[in-house]
């Protein structure tokens, strides 16, 4: 277990702050964990554990409240049975209509604040932030970036040996869930584990939160979206991908089953932004997937480029560090990200090596045409940092993920 500071202090730094926290994240990324750990850090401070109330709903215990009344009735007798503040934790709390209504009322009456943990965004229904008052803060937790893998892998004396490089592969290979560095078990057991994880995302947090009925395109829009990681294409080709197995469906359809897999947290779709002309684009956009290891696990018959999957990490790795993140169009090139963040962008392209020519082409020219002062890279696997006549850096993406 290691201690995920960048999610501590984002989340720190609201306590005591008369608005509900509201952490999401993929199922199994680690919230709970950081739950925990900031239950303990408040306990070492000097906060009484009487005025600590953490509350598991996947518990069987909580199971039967499903309503707004049966949540408000035990959340006010706990309440009132606590002197002085209260800091009230619920973990993966059930989708209850109402429930933001709820913690408004009781925040109103009681001396209290609330956190809330969910790994479906089908918590957050049309109103809830208005029942709220608009007073919450939402912060996402990911899954292990590369930086925190090594953390991790530190405490192994066998990694110790290896080189960046092959921790980098190790990662690429074992993917970003906490759980999977903590099993001592075969490959076998952990592709398994990662296996039915993928499997009860799909299930707990797609289907079943979302009421979907007809789950039998839920696959194969996953494995085509699995396959073309790193690549653009738009709904209808997915609707024409499903029609090829002899599967008619709507681009509505699709629409839908993509917002139910982004809302699990899941996938991630990276629309593209035309950069002269300064609008985002409503077509064409890329996914990307929470965690290689699941992807890997699901859908091992086809091995995913080095380039893609360094894609996958560097979008991951600029999601937990904040950034707003698009695909770039420059005229007819492309570039593979423009990070955002307030009034400032970076402009991104990933490449193995830029040793040949054709490579350093494809890498440097849609960077070069942008013409605006903006910071430009290219993150390869070159061990060494080098600048072309453009005056553009290449930098070892190794060497920027450890620098987070």
């Amino acid at each position: 277990m290691i201690r995920r500071e960048l999610y501590l202090k984002r989340i720190e730094m609201y306590v005591g702050r008369n608005e509900v926290k509201l952490i999401t994240g993929v199922r199994r990324c680690g919230k709970t964990v950081i739950i925990k750990q900031l239950i303990e850090e408040m306990k070492e401070s000097g906060i009484p554990e009487e005025n600590i109330l953490y509350l598991n709903f996947e518990s069987l215990l909580y199971t039967y409240f499903n309503e707004a009344a049966g949540l408000r009735e035990m959340l006010a007798e706990f309440l009132a049975s606590i002197r002085g503040h209260v800091y009230v934790f619920l973990d993966e709390l059930r989708d209850i209509p109402g429930w933001a209504g709820v913690l408004a009322e009781l925040m109103q009456q009681h001396d209290c604040e609330f956190f809330v943990i969910s790994s479906n965004s089908h918590l957050f229904y049309d109103g809830f932030a208005r029942e709220l008052g608009y007073r919450y803060v939402r912060i996402e937790v990911f899954p292990l970036v590369f930086s925190e893998y090594l953390d991790f892998v530190r405490q192994d004396e066998a990694m110790k040996e290896l080189s960046q490089e092959a921790l980098f592969q190790d990662y690429l290979r074992r993917g970003s869930m906490p759980a999977v560095y903590g099993m001592n078990c075969s490959e076998e057991a952990r592709d398994t584990y990662l296996k039915d994880l993928y499997h009860a995302i799909l299930l707990k947090d797609v289907v079943q939160c979302n009421k979907l009925r007809d789950i039998s395109h839920i696959d194969k829009i996953m494995n085509y979206i699995l396959e073309h990681i790193g690549e653009t294409f738009s709904p209808k080709a997915l609707k024409d991908h499903v029609r090829e197995q002899g599967v008619t469906i709507s681009v509505d359809t699709v629409y839908s089953f993509l917002n139910a897999l982004m809302g699990a947290g899941l996938i991630y779709r990276v629309p593209r932004y035309d950069i002269k002309n300064d609008k985002k684009l409503e077509t064409q956009e890329k996914y990307y997937i929470c965690d290689l290891g699941m992807r890997n696990a699901a859908y091992g018959s086809a091995e995913l480029s080095l380039k893609a999957a360094m894609e996958n990490v560097l979008f991951m790795e600029l999601l937990s560090r904040g950034f707003r993140v698009y695909v770039g169009k420059q005229g007819r090139y492309q570039v593979d990200f423009m990070a955002v963040k307030q009034e400032d962008r970076t402009y991104l392209n990933c490449c193995e090596t830029v040793d040949s020519k054709e490579t350093a082409k494809e890498a440097f020219t849609p960077l070069v045409k942008i013409r605006d002062n903006y910071f430009k890279m290219v993150l390869s696997m070159d061990p060494e940092t080098k600048i072309n006549k453009g005056g553009i850096i290449n930098f070892p993406l190794i060497q920027f993920l450890i620098q987070s």
